[in-house]
């Protein structure tokens, strides 16, 4: 689905527009119109979904070049080997502590021991990708006309991770789950989940400048974004978590 030049949304599942499996994040993909980059890659569970989706707007699935990871958790992980399966030569981008985390192999440090379920079914499989790149944090890489630049935001899990993204027309934050529409949150009990970190992450991602704001669930906006970090800043300015998503 397209929704504005160079960015799409290519999956969305029941907390936000439906588009694809119900447990799937929102996975935003951008574009120069022949090469494209993936920003998360959804649960895994029907990845022919998110072929479909790029293919309805315009968009030749033999294109993705490349998928970028704000963090572990399998709602956003878990499309990354099925996708892989479908499309030849993907490169996976991830910080460092997602990288780290992914190279274990162990489904309880993602937290999914504790989320099957209560939000995945007992059958859910979560095939561990491959990072392929690691940024550090702070450190932009090139890809097509795209600047990516990644900012490591702690808080709704340990490795959390979010990116700007510099081009021609776009000036955006893909915020995975640091933060969502209104400035609202997601805090979970779960060992690596942080209150004073997310609030940090919170304060650190008021500093960045951007205009389309590209959150891992819900509601996104294309100028004006910086507005839903700003409401975030009130609360995590007088010590205090925002509202819960």
């Amino acid at each position: 689905m397209k929704i504005t030049d160079g960015i799409h949304l290519v999956a969305s599942g029941a907390s936000g527009f439906d588009l694809t499996h119900p447990l799937d994040c929102n996975v935003f993909l951008l574009t120069d119109g022949r090469e494209h980059h993936m920003f998360d890659a959804g649960a895994g569970l029907d990845a022919e979904a998110i072929l479909a989706a790029m293919a309805a707007g315009g968009l030749d699935p033999a294109g993705l070049r490349s998928i970028f990871l704000t963090h572990g958790h399998a709602d956003h992980s878990g499309g990354v080997v099925p996708l892989q399966k479908q499309i030849a030569g993907l490169t996976v981008v991830a910080g460092q502590a997602t990288a780290g985390i992914l190279t274990q192999d162990d489904e309880r440090l993602i937290s999914l021991d504790r989320a099957r379920g209560r939000v995945y079914p007992m059958d859910y499989v979560w095939r561990t990708p491959r990072v392929d790149r690691i940024l550090e944090n702070g450190e932009s890489m090139m890809t097509g006309p795209f600047r990516v630049t990644l900012h490591e935001t702690p808080g709704h899990s340990e490795d959390h991770c979010c990116y700007t993204v510099q081009a021609d027309g776009i000036s955006a934050l893909v915020g995975g789950d640091a933060v969502f529409a209104d400035g609202k949150i997601v805090l979970q009990d779960i060992e690596d989940c942080s209150v004073s970190k997310s609030l940090a992450s919170i304060r650190a991602l008021a500093e960045l400048d951007f205009d389309q704001f590209l959150p891992g669930h819900g509601r996104f906006s294309l100028k004006d974004g910086k507005r839903h970090v700003l409401a975030a800043k009130v609360f995590a300015d007088a010590g205090l978590p925002p509202p819960q998503l």
